[in-house]
């Protein structure tokens, strides 16, 4: 029985990846005081999804399907609070510091490095992180 519910499970989630899908974000937004074009979000949650919502789950909560495994958990992305930052207190962190997060990873807490991606893929995976929080949108930071 558990092995038909797999199967179904994994079939409705083949089926659904061939569906074509309509862009994520259809605008701009401003986060961080910075506007980020709707292409780049869209490439960005297009990363997210492939490579960190297993984890950080699709709504950013820490709660994907391998984050039990994981102890500490991860990162709950709508909090707007990170902790391998260069800014002080709840400060949030410089684009600067996603991005060395996101190349390096974090081994001791299971996140590995991105360092392979491009650069113009490892920007739009930081902006994209960015929406989960609505700290982006209210904060105006400097590099």
């Amino acid at each position: 029985m558990r092995v038909r519910y797999v199967l179904l499970v994994m079939c409705g989630l083949l089926a659904s990846a061939c569906e074509p899908k309509a862009p994520a974000f259809t605008e701009a937004l401003v986060l961080g005081g910075v506007r980020i074009e709707a292409t780049e979000l869209s490439r960005g949650q297009e990363l997210y999804m492939r490579h960190c919502a297993s984890c950080h789950g699709v709504d950013g909560s820490g709660r994907g399907p391998a984050a039990r495994h994981i102890q500490p958990g991860p990162r709950d992305f709508r909090t707007g609070s990170f902790a391998h930052k260069s800014t002080p207190g709840d400060d949030l962190p410089t684009d600067a510091d996603l991005l060395r997060v996101l190349k390096k990873g974090v081994p001791d807490r299971g996140m590995p490095p991105w360092g392979a991606m491009q650069e113009v893929d490892l920007r739009a995976l930081a902006n994209f992180i960015k929406t989960f929080s609505p700290r982006w949108r209210t904060s105006v930071r400097e590099e």
